[in-house]
């Protein structure tokens, strides 16, 4: 599970982390502002809208932050924040205060995300990028359990005090992730990386086994990104002569948008699938939490074995196709375990549950996978804070929209809705592949260019 390189492995440290406390977090803060600010239920709710609402936006602020002073320095501030607002709850005794602290936490939180992307691509090589960023999501889903199982404990205490300790100790937490992504950036540099320009350490170049490196261009990535300042348009899609605003890059845009309505299966998850269990499927409230234990499980075993396989835009494109195959599979099977929900026994009914989710669950991890390597390959390497910040708004524009559509759209509308639901995630799937298609070719012909090259006498 772990990242092969050092530097790889600091951040996944990190990580893990990140989200035993997120985990914590979660799955404590509203019980503890309802039950010990008495705060109402309403009030804690629109808290979290709004802080929702900021860290929507927060991507777009420091992207461009981060392309001029340096992707780890920025977000290390961000993780620093997030520890001043944790320490920060312990203090909150009203709803101004609550409102105040959400909004900064989570706007911090939000805006890191993309950066910690840009990081990972400056620390790792190209054959490694993708991987390191399969562990790093393999390893939150495992935290996350830990830090839910941990705030269990928390619970069972029945303590103010104990929900105090709970944000003094995220507090700590979130010093130690800062520190350990600074020393992952020693840790590149002293493997000969150049971490905060952007272009992705050095590390297995030189020695790459071809005799004649500063003739043949490197392997480790597409050629064009080696000059991503150059005037010419030898990029793929025009890359070099793109702005440095993803605001004026149209292609980008639309896989922005396409890209957020494929993440509509984290909706179906989270909120559709309790929901579907108990009213369509007339099935025990219990069952939703094995469906999501079962998906849990699956993503931290198959995350890295599909990672291994995603490097290059024309790839990443062929398993985003795959990806939609098994997420439209997924909604028929849905609707057909709803449909049948009267007229087969439960055992049945579960059993069509369970191949769902797994079919869900593939697609979900394939998405992942392919989003971050081709995000990471149409973003131009002197904006790809911006790019990725950007590319991040879309994803977080689904947990606006997202919500309301499963819940008024797709689960009164039963079969219809789910067949609703096959249909956007098709129509996003082709949108994606069509906007990314320049992209995609020249790295084929440039994957054959290469190919001669190579010492084969």
């Amino acid at each position: 599970m772990l990242p092969r390189s050092r530097q790889g492995r600091l951040i996944a440290a990190g990580a893990a982390a990140d989200s035993i406390a997120n985990g914590l977090f979660l799955a404590s803060a509203t019980l503890y502002f309802v039950q010990y600010l008495s705060l109402s239920a309403v009030a804690v709710g629109s808290a979290i809208a709004s802080a929702n609402v900021v860290g929507l936006l927060s991507p777009a602020l420091f992207g461009p932050l981060a392309d001029r002073v340096g992707a780890r320095r920025v977000y290390v501030g961000l993780t620093l924040v997030r520890a001043a607002g944790f320490g920060a709850y312990a203090f909150v005794g009203d709803y101004a205060g609550y409102l105040v602290v959400s909004c900064v936490v989570t706007g911090a939180l939000r805006a890191g995300q993309p950066l910690l992307q840009v990081i990972v691509g400056e620390f790792e090589t190209d054959e490694e990028r993708t991987r390191t960023m399969g562990s790093l999501r393999a390893i939150g889903n495992t935290g996350l359990t830990v830090g839910f199982l941990l705030a269990a404990v928390v619970q069972a205490a029945d303590a103010r005090a104990g929900f105090v300790g709970l944000f003094a100790f995220n507090a700590l937490v979130f010093l130690a992730v800062a520190r350990a992504v600074v020393a992952a950036g020693r840790a590149a540099e002293a493997a000969g990386g150049d971490p905060g320009r952007g272009t992705g350490p050095a590390a297995p170049p030189e020695p790459s086994g071809l005799p004649e490196s500063s003739d043949v261009p490197e392997p480790a990535g597409p050629p064009e990104r080696a000059e991503p300042s150059e005037p010419a348009a030898s990029g793929p899609g025009g890359r070099a002569d793109r702005g440095g605003s993803p605001f004026r890059d149209r292609r980008f845009l639309v896989v922005c948008g396409a890209n957020a309505v494929l993440h509509l299966h984290d909706c179906v998850l989270f909120i559709l699938l309790p929901l579907w269990t108990v009213q369509r499927a007339g099935l025990p409230e219990s069952v939703s939490s094995a469906l999501l234990a079962v998906n849990t499980v699956l993503t931290v075993v198959f995350q890295l074995t599909v990672a291994r396989h995603a490097r290059g835009a024309a790839r990443s494109l062929r398993i985003l196709r795959l990806a939609c195959v098994f997420l439209v599979l997924a909604c028929l099977v849905f609707a057909g375990a709803g449909a049948s929900a009267g007229v087969r026994g439960p055992g049945a009914v579960v059993a069509a549950a369970v191949v769902a989710v797994v079919l869900l669950t593939t697609g979900e991890n394939l998405h992942a996978v392919a989003r971050w390597e081709l995000s990471y390959e149409m973003s131009p390497a002197r904006a790809r804070g911006r790019y990725l910040s950007v590319f991040s708004m879309g994803q977080s524009a689904q947990l606006v929209f997202g919500p309301f559509l499963v819940t008024a759209f797709l689960l009164p509308g039963g079969t219809p809705g789910w067949l609703l639901l096959a249909a956007l995630f098709l129509a996003a799937t082709v949108t994606i592949c069509g906007a990314a298609r320049p992209f995609a070719v020249p790295e084929e012909t440039a994957g054959r260019e290469v190919e001669p090259v190579e010492p084969r006498r």
